[in-house]
């Protein structure tokens, strides 16, 4: 490995440890933090951010900025979801719940804060359409509209990957878009496909159920369910498959810590867990 390659790898973990920072420092409140789990930070996201933005014109203290601004997003996204999955109908759960609830909106006004800055005045249209679309879908997937296999797998895939899709193609890498949309889809999938016992489905994991078991069921008593694990798996393997050929082709990622990221989730079983 050229010393070039090391000192731009170097220099990659330096920013994500300033941007994890940076992130820790805006979204830690200490009443929350009595009740509800910090936020888990999403790394995977800054390393396709980082790559995407990698020769835009932005400074660096600027690419930080827009990657917050993304990681609240998420962060907001997760934390709503997170609502239903938690609750277990006790009321002794009632205030930590209601506390999940405004942590998702504390975070999306964290993100709505960003966004007077004059470096997000380009992107903030980009962000906007990418939520509504996340949102759009994710309405379609909790109320079951899906009519055919590839109607549903549209849906999953827009949830999961229409966030870079719109940001790669505003800065021109198109191809880290495709790379993101196969990835995420790929890993929501491993993690959803965990085996477990009196399970709150997410819309993601209530649509597949829903089509593949003929169930509108919001909690089942063991997860997943054979056709459902049957398909997930099939659609698993051929995600890896994708991912594998994609990483095959696009050079341009090679000696990168994203590469490497990415490497490790073609060569594992579906059971196995990748933090």
């Amino acid at each position: 490995m050229g010393v070039s390659i090391i000192v731009r790898i170097q220099h990659q973990s330096d920013e994500v440890r300033i941007i994890e920072d940076e992130f820790l420092k805006i979204t830690t409140h200490p009443y929350l933090k009595q009740y509800i789990e910090d936020v888990k930070i999403e790394y995977d996201l800054i390393y396709f951010l980082l790559e995407i933005m990698r020769y835009s014109e932005l400074s660096p203290s600027e690419k930080r900025e827009q990657i917050l601004a993304a990681l609240l997003v998420q962060a907001a996204f997760n934390t709503h979801e997170q609502v239903k999955l938690d609750y277990d109908g006790k009321t002794d759960r009632k205030k930590p719940r209601q506390l999940t609830v405004l942590a998702g909106d504390f975070f999306s006004s964290l993100y709505h804060a960003m966004l007077v800055k004059e470096v997000h005045s380009g992107v903030i249209s980009v962000f906007s359409r990418a939520i509504q679309q996340i949102n759009e879908e994710k309405m379609s997937l909790h109320f079951n509209e899906n009519s055919s296999e590839e109607e549903l797998i549209k849906r999953l895939n827009v949830v999961e990957g229409s966030f870079l899709i719109e940001i790669s193609t505003f800065y021109g890498e198109e191809k880290l878009g495709a790379l993101a949309e196969t990835f995420f889809l790929l890993k929501r999938l491993i993690n959803e496909q965990k085996s477990g016992n009196d399970k709150y489905l997410s819309a993601f994991s209530f649509a597949i159920h829903a089509f593949w078991e003929g169930e509108e069921l919001e909690k089942v008593h063991t997860w997943p369910p054979k056709n459902t694990k049957q398909w997930m798996s099939e659609l698993i393997t051929a995600l890896q498959k994708q991912l594998q050929d994609k990483l095959q082709t696009y050079s341009f990622i090679h000696d990168t810590p994203l590469y490497d990221r990415l490497l490790e989730w073609i060569s594992f079983e579906n059971e196995l867990e990748i933090k």
